[in-house]
C-alpha cells in the first residue's frame, strides 16, 4: 500500500477514535447549544438573510452541524455576536460558518499528512498552519459586519428625518416606524429590514417597545442607533414629543459623519506616498538620471579597465 494512503488511513482512524472517546465529554454541552440556537418556527418572520441554495453550502452546513454536535462550545458568544451583527442570524448560518472553518482546517491537515510521507517536518508545519486557517474566516466576517454598519450609518440620517416628519404630523412611535420602514425599502434596505424586524418583535413576539428598541441597537452594533433607541425610550417613557431628541440625534450624527469624511480626506496624502514612490517617482527619475548614469559609466569604464 502506498505510504500517503496509509498515512491518511492512520490519521482517519486516530481522529475517529478520539471523537468516540471524547463524545461523552462534549455531550453535556449539547442541551445548552440546543437552547442557545433553538430554530424559530416556520411561520415566524425575521429580517435575517436566508442561506443560498448551493451544494457547497450544504456540505459546509452538514460538516458544521456535525462539528457543533461534537463540540457545542465552538458556537461561542463572540461568534454568535458577529454573525448577528452581520445579519446571519439563523442556526444554519452558524453551522455553515463553523463548517467552513472545519473544512479549511481539515484540508490543511490532510495536505500536511500527505506531505509528511516524504518530509515529517511538514506535519508540524501543517499543525501550525491550522491556526491561521481557523482564524481567517473571522476576518471576512468582521469585514461583513463593518460594511453593514457603514450602510446603517449612511441610511440613519434619512430615516431620522422621515421619523421627525411623522412625529410632527402627529403619528406615534410605532406608527412612525411602520410608515418609515415601508417608505425606505428601496433607498435604505438595511435599516428598513431592521425597522420591520422591530415591528415584528412588538406585534408578533409581544415584546415591549423599549425592549425591542434596545435589542435592535444591540443586534446592529451601531452606537448611533443605540443612542437613538435610548432617546426614543426616554421620550416614550416621559410622554414627550419625540421630534426634539430625533432632531438632536440627526444633528450629532451628521456632525460625526462630516468629521469622519474630513479625517479620511486628511489621510489621503499619507496613503498616496507609497503609490508615488513606487509608480510616479521612477517615471520622473529615469528620464532625468538615465543620461547622467550612462555618461558616468562611459567615463569610468576605461579607467576601471586600465587599472585591471
Amino acid at each position: 500500500m502506498p505510504m500517503p494512503v496509509l498515512a491518511v488511513l492512520v490519521f482517519s482512524c486516530v481522529v475517529a477514535s478520539c471523537l468516540l472517546v471524547l463524545r461523552p465529554v462534549f455531550s453535556t454541552y449539547v442541551d445548552n447549544y440546543g437552547v442557545r440556537l433553538r430554530p424559530r418556527k416556520v411561520n415566524e418572520e425575521t429580517g435575517a438573510e436566508k442561506p443560498k441554495e448551493s451544494a457547497l453550502l450544504k456540505l459546509c452546513e452538514f460538516v458544521g452541524t456535525f462539528a457543533l454536535s461534537l463540540m457545542p462550545a465552538l458556537a461561542d458568544k463572540r461568534t454568535v455576536q458577529l454573525l448577528t451583527m452581520a445579519n446571519y442570524r439563523t442556526p444554519n448560518h452558524m453551522a455553515i460558518f463553523i463548517g467552513i472553518k472545519t473544512l479549511i482546517v481539515g484540508t490543511v491537515l490532510v495536505m500536511s499528512f500527505l506531505a509528511a510521507a516524504s518530509n515529517p517536518v511538514m506535519l508540524l508545519g501543517g499543525l501550525i498552519g491550522c491556526i491561521p486557517g481557523w482564524i481567517l474566516p473571522n476576518f471576512f466576517l468582521a469585514g461583513r459586519v463593518k460594511e453593514r454598519q457603514n450602510n446603517i450609518l449612511r441610511e440613519l440620517p434619512i430615516v431620522i428625518d422621515l421619523m421627525i416628519v411623522c412625529a410632527q404630523a402627529g403619528l406615534g412611535l410605532m406608527l412612525a416606524v411602520d410608515k418609515v420602514s415601508k417608505e425606505v425599502v428601496l433607498s435604505c434596505p438595511t435599516l428598513a429590514a431592521e425597522l420591520q424586524q422591530l415591528i415584528s418583535d412588538v406585534k408578533i413576539f409581544a415584546k415591549s417597545v423599549p425592549h425591542a428598541l434596545r435589542e435592535m441597537g444591540e443586534r446592529c452594533g451601531v452606537d448611533e442607533l443605540i443612542n437613538m433607541a435610548s432617546a426614543l425610550i426616554a421620550a416614550e417613557a416621559k410622554g414627550a414629543d419625540m421630534s426634539y431628541p430625533l432632531r438632536q440625534q440627526a444633528g450629532a450624527l451628521r456632525d460625526r459623519l462630516k468629521r469622519k469624511k474630513e479625517e479620511e480626506a486628511g489621510k489621503v496624502p499619507v496613503k498616496m506616498v507609497p503609490v508615488i514612490m513606487l509608480f510616479v517617482m521612477p517615471l520622473i527619475l529615469c528620464p532625468m538620471l538615465g543620461p547622467a548614469v550612462v555618461t558616468i559609466i562611459q567615463a569610468v569604464g576605461p579607467i576601471m579597465n586600465a587599472t585591471k
